[in-house]
């Protein structure tokens, strides 16, 4: 807004003294203000999109270390898919343990993006240990990869209060989310030369070696 436009609020009133005689409903007004924005040859302002701060090598490093000490098997192995899989936080926590292919070292993703099922690698030293993470869970008659203590899945806001739990506690002050390390992957692949990065990470055929960038190598 600028110091020559009249605060938004009064010109609120100047309308509202012009439509009241109208009587108009919620649809009424809605189209009203489209056909202004149209008159006005208005558009959404376009915003601007933000480059997601990428953690550096030692706080990754530092990060890892924060989640290794606290030595939760379920967080870990949640944090390792992560990062070897570059899962979305929604698909992390809808995994079932029927979508773990342990013999294929693969996790299959039903109804990711865009509605399509898909499916992505892990390393093939990260089996046993997902395989006993696996065991545990099945021993608990539990039907979601990471549940709480009474067997409900994990919502996309706990995993992210996890993942800002043990960033606080590696002292990273920069903003850690799930997400972030799928684009630390794919920053890595791209990095290292390697062609479509996007794409061999939406389809899991990276190859093991791009999994030692953060030297967390099972």
């Amino acid at each position: 807004m600028t110091r020559s436009q009249t605060p938004p609020k009064q010109m609120a009133k100047k309308l509202v003294r012009l439509l009241r005689a109208e009587r108009p409903d919620y649809g009424y007004l809605k189209k009203v203000f489209q056909h202004t924005r149209s008159l006005l040859a208005l558009a959404p302002a376009k915003m601007e999109k933000r480059l997601p701060e990428l953690l550096t090598d030692p706080e990754l490093v530092g990060f890892y270390e924060a989640v290794w000490h606290a030595r939760n098997p379920a967080h870990l192995v949640m944090i390792k898919l992560l990062i070897f899989t570059g899962l979305r936080n929604a698909e992390l926590a809808r995994l079932r343990l029927q979508d773990v292919d342990l013999d294929h070292c693969q996790v299959r993703v039903a109804q990711g993006k865009g509605q399509k099922d898909r499916s992505v690698l892990f390393p093939s030293s990260f089996r046993g240990e997902l395989g006993q993470y696996l065991h545990g869970q099945r021993e608990r008659r539990a039907v979601f990869l990471f549940e709480s203590n009474r067997l409900r899945p994990y919502s996309t806001r706990r995993i992210r209060q996890i993942i800002h739990q043990y960033a606080a506690a590696a002292g990273i002050e920069k903003r850690v989310y799930p997400h972030l390390f799928r684009h630390q992957i794919i920053t890595f692949l791209t990095r290292k030369g390697i062609i479509s990065s996007k794409l061999q990470l939406l389809s899991g055929h990276a190859e093991e070696k791009t999994w030692r960038f953060i030297g967390i190598w099972p």
